[in-house]
């Protein structure tokens, strides 16, 4: 009986540290690191589901290509074809992938499933589609410029739709950078009819229901936001003088995560589940990091040297980091697609041993 009184104690302790671990998260500070793919040619962006896909564009000016890592190798999506451009690529975590496909007249959104390239918005010339998102329901949000009213627009397509509809008809100024996550909300930045930049935040059911979340009237300059499936946003805030991200809860409202002075900037933040966000932090026009905020505290990823630069961020659920970084190798410039992955912290591993080391207590015991 005294032996499964240890065992049973023993148990209890482990589950209880493991609790204190959940309950107070520490933030990574190791990341094991890896060149996933490198490129001759610009990565114009890049994105990371939950399964480890990696997807990006690479290109120039005259052809760019969607790319694909799928955990074991890489490969093309898009045909290669000259005079063709294909950006801005974001997937699901059912691993659906969608794209803007411009071919010089018409500029479209295509949805890539299982190795099937369907066009699912089909544009006829008076309204050119914008970069895509996708949430795992395969509903998807872009930008349409309308020519005949001249406006951006977001457009909304789901599963089953003939063409997608537009969300934003009834707004008489721009609406652009359109995310969704998956229960159906959707934040983009847009100029109000007084011309300040908003942020604002809908359900893609119910548009016209939206909130401001920044309520700007002094004519700062918001944009790129993102969001998880927590209620958390994060965009890019000018206040005149630097660029720096801000976070907005229904608990906190909005709170400043940098505080940048001189000519120090930051931009294009991502957001996951976790409430991690990954951001490009640079000295404008000489260095450009990339940095992660997490549980409170801010965690430098690069430490550049100009002309080696890091940009381009993403991350997911599992706390998997993806950027990339331009470098000079050889006399010839790369564009390199870098994996980060989060080591196991001290912490964890000693609650781990501790688990293990109730083994020989036992046999003690017994003994």
């Amino acid at each position: 009986m005294l032996t499964w009184r240890y065992v049973v104690a023993g148990g209890l302790l482990l589950l209880l540290s493991l609790a204190c671990l959940q309950a107070h998260p520490q933030p990574p500070t190791v990341f094991r690191t890896q060149v996933i793919y490198r490129h001759a040619n610009s990565v114009q962006s890049v994105h990371i589901n939950n399964n480890g896909w990696i997807v990006w564009s690479e290109g120039d000016f005259t052809r760019s290509d969607v790319w694909l890592y799928d955990g074991s190798g890489v490969r093309r999506l898009s045909a290669g074809e000259p005079w063709r451009l294909n950006t801005y690529p974001r997937l699901n975590n059912l691993n659906q992938i969608v794209w803007r496909y411009d071919d010089g007249n018409v500029s479209d959104v295509v949805l890539w499933d299982s190795g099937v390239l369907t066009n699912i918005t089909r544009s006829d010339g008076s309204v050119g589609f914008g970069a895509p998102d996708i949430n795992d329901s395969g509903w998807v949000v872009t930008t349409g410029t309308d020519a005949i009213t001249g406006y951006q627009d977001i457009y909304l397509w789901k599963p089953g739709y003939s063409d997608p509809e537009n969300l934003t008809s009834w707004a008489g100024f721009d609406s652009q950078n359109p995310r969704i996550n998956n229960l159906g909300q959707v934040v983009w930045n847009a100029v109000d009819a007084d011309s300040n930049p908003q942020v604002y935040l809908a359900h893609a059911d119910d548009m016209m229901n939206y909130r401001d979340l920044t309520s700007n009237t002094a004519g700062d300059d918001y944009s790129s936001p993102d969001l998880n499936d927590n209620g958390q946003v994060v965009w890019m805030h000018h206040n005149g003088s630097n660029w720096n991200i801000e976070l907005w809860s229904e608990a906190t409202g909005v709170v400043a995560l940098t505080n940048n002075m001189g000519s120090a900037a930051s931009m294009f933040p991502a957001i996951n589940n976790l409430g991690w966000v990954l951001y490009e932090q640079a000295i404008l026009f000489r260095k450009y990091d990339v940095q992660l905020f997490a549980n409170g505290a801010t965690i430098p990823l690069t430490d550049n040297t100009d002309p080696t630069r890091s940009f381009r961020v993403a991350l997911n659920d599992r706390g998997e980091l993806v950027w990339v970084t331009r470098e000079d190798i050889g006399g010839q410039r790369y564009w390199s697609i870098i994996l980060a992955q989060p080591v196991p912290e001290p912490a964890g591993i000693a609650v781990l041993l501790g688990g293990v080391g109730l083994l020989p207590l036992m046999r003690r015991k017994r003994r």
